[in-house]
């Protein structure tokens, strides 16, 4: 009988399967080496006894660390990118895998951050986020030979795997509701051009006015850096046009809060005198006042798929690149009310 307080062990699969030690390490490390029915057998005894493999010594023969590295963005990105963080984490534990934080060092770009983290053998690969159009962080993985995945489509991204959210289809429905409840005159305030979801949710609010009929005016696209002030800022132009929008599209909601904020500060209502809508569905959404109608894109659907695309080219090595486009959805609330 095993001892209750003592940590199973592969000897005590060993023994509960009738078979040698060095079987059940095959069958569970390198199951080519054993029969099909052997290695169902190891399994289910080392699943029924709680058995974990010490990860020092499978690291050893496969030369692996169990360590994903992720990168944090020098700007942050709200409150989404740290739910994205804590999925990733959350996600890699259950594979058994840790999570090494860095950021580029002073004087150091960001790509040269990755060859030495890449030289010094500190990880199994890589999570990428807040991909570019050219992104050079994508070609140094690439020639290097190192796993990963990235949260974003690039140019290269028929040659590596990745998984994104359809952002032009969450500005598109966006349009979509306001134009519903009788909105014309649309506005966007968007981020900076470069960004492949920037570009891919102002491609998405173009669409949406396409499909609508309205004509997409330029002097209603302003382009602001993604915090509180800019989205205030950039609200105040469109206020201050000779036609003034009724109705303001975001790409992230905290461009919303801000062009809420400018909206109170001129004495007027979100909803009832312009409508806002964001994008992310950060829990501040739901407890702005008024409450914020957002894109809420599926964080754990992502989170969970990134670390099991990563975990399967470790595993498996094949060198096919995964991809997968998850739709958002819409949440309505009473910041979108008719003009």
């Amino acid at each position: 009988m095993l001892a209750v307080s003592s940590r199973i062990t592969i000897r005590d699969v060993s023994r509960a399967t009738g078979v040698s030690v060095s079987t059940v390490s095959n069958a569970l490390n390198a199951p080519e080496r054993v029969a099909p029915e052997t290695r169902r057998k190891v399994v289910e005894a080392a699943d029924r006894l709680g058995y974990r493999p010490n990860r020092a010594a499978r690291a050893l023969p496969k030369g692996r660390t169990f360590t994903i590295g992720y990168c944090i963005p020098a700007g942050r990105d709200g409150f989404f990118l740290d739910t994205f963080l804590h999925q990733v984490t959350e996600r890699a534990s259950d594979a058994d895998m840790d999570i090494l934080l860095f950021t580029a060092h002073r004087g150091q770009t960001e790509v040269d951050t990755f060859r030495e983290i890449i030289r010094r053998g500190a990880v199994d690969g890589f999570v990428l986020s807040g991909t570019t159009h050219d992104d050079q962080r994508v070609d140094l993985l690439l020639e290097s030979r190192m796993p990963f995945v990235a949260f974003g489509r690039t140019d290269l991204g028929s040659t590596h795997s990745w998984v994104d959210v359809d952002g032009r289809a969450g500005t598109r429905a966006a349009v979509e509701h306001l134009v519903d409840t009788g909105h014309r005159r649309i506005a966007l305030i968007a981020w900076p051009e470069g960004s492949i979801s920037g570009d891919d949710r102002v491609a998405g609010f173009v669409e949406g006015l396409e499909a609508a009929g309205i004509e997409h005016d330029p002097a209603l696209l302003v382009r602001a850096e993604n915090d509180l002030a800019a989205g205030r800022e950039a609200a105040s132009h469109l206020l201050d046009a000779d036609l003034p929008p009724s109705a303001i599209v975001t790409v992230q909601d905290i461009l919303a809060a801000g062009a809420i904020a400018e909206l109170n500060r001129r004495g007027l209502r979100a909803g009832p005198d312009v409508a806002v809508t964001g994008f992310d569905d950060s829990p501040p959404a739901l407890y702005s006042t008024p409450a914020l109608t957002s894109v809420r894109q599926p964080i754990e659907e992502i989170g969970r798929t990134i670390v099991e695309f990563l975990i399967h080219d470790l595993e498996e090595g094949d060198g096919i690149p995964r991809t997968r486009l998850v739709d958002p959805e819409l949440v309505v609330r009473e910041s979108s009310g008719g003009p």
